[in-house]
């Protein structure tokens, strides 16, 4: 198996790549809960009122804090006030500004192999130390391993700081038996709602019949719960993308590796 003992290499950015973070994440979240593209492209001009409104309506407080989180940054509030309100006047270009006087972000470092330099293996290297960072085991993943092994259970990273390796690059992102899941716990909570009633009517009568019910929702709770371990459980899924090599190879053909 390929290892490297270096560090992820982080660089500093500029306001257009932090742009074209933002403008990728706007996309990816459009078609993962739309399942479509946005009808406007974010550019610098947005406005922050509009900005905040596709991040769920955050107030510009817990907005600016949740970006020091997901660039890596520790700005003030006074500092994000100042780019952030009034909403209506302030715009995306600031903020990315903002950022980009600060953060850094992760690179792909060139590495070498039998004294050639490869790119596939030095994007897998750069993926795999970013879920270890994550706090993923990653002493088993290889480049043939499969993605859906790790990419629900890490999906922020893939979606967030993996796909930030190069923004735009990974393909559409989707949900896989999510329609099985929420068809178990609608089933759980079906049997949860009418197991009193059940029971006080069996009561009240002197038949048990009643209990049928609610156990014919635990049924298909379980028959539900069986086809999602047949399946695989949850999964995310970008594409025909299906191995970490598939995905090494995608990013590694879009994106400059960096010689240290």
């Amino acid at each position: 198996m390929m290892e490297s003992a270096e560090p992820v290499l982080r660089q500093p950015v500029t306001a257009e790549y932090v742009l074209s973070v933002f403008q990728d994440q706007h996309r990816q979240i459009f078609l993962l809960e739309h399942d479509m593209l946005p009808r406007e492209e974010l550019t610098f001009e947005t406005p922050v009122e509009e900005w905040q409104w596709q991040c769920d309506y955050l107030e510009w407080r817990p907005l600016g804090r949740g970006w020091n989180d997901a660039w890596g940054i520790d700005l003030t509030d006074d500092e994000w006030r100042k780019v952030l309100t009034p909403e209506r006047k302030k715009t995306l270009g600031g903020v990315c500004e903002l950022i980009a006087r600060h953060a850094t972000v992760p690179v792909i470092r060139e590495e070498t192999f039998f004294g050639k330099p490869c790119r596939p293996a030095s994007a897998f290297l750069t993926i795999r130390a970013l879920l270890e960072e994550a706090g993923a085991d990653v002493s088993e993943i290889a480049p043939s391993t499969d993605l859906s092994a790790y990419s629900y259970q890490y999906g922020r990273t893939f979606l967030y700081t993996i796909a930030n390796l190069s923004p735009g690059t990974l393909p559409r992102p989707a949900i896989m038996n999510g329609d099985s899941y929420r068809g178990a716990d609608l089933s759980l909570l079906w049997m949860t709602a009418t197991l009193p009633f059940a029971l006080m009517f069996s009561l009240g009568i002197g038949s048990p019949w009643f209990l049928l019910i609610p156990g014919v929702f635990f049924l298909m709770y379980l028959l539900f719960r069986w086809e999602l371990q047949r399946l695989g459980g949850k999964q995310l899924k970008f594409g025909e993308l299906k191995t970490f090599r598939d995905l090494a190879e995608l990013i590694a053909a879009e994106t400059p590796v960096v010689r240290v």
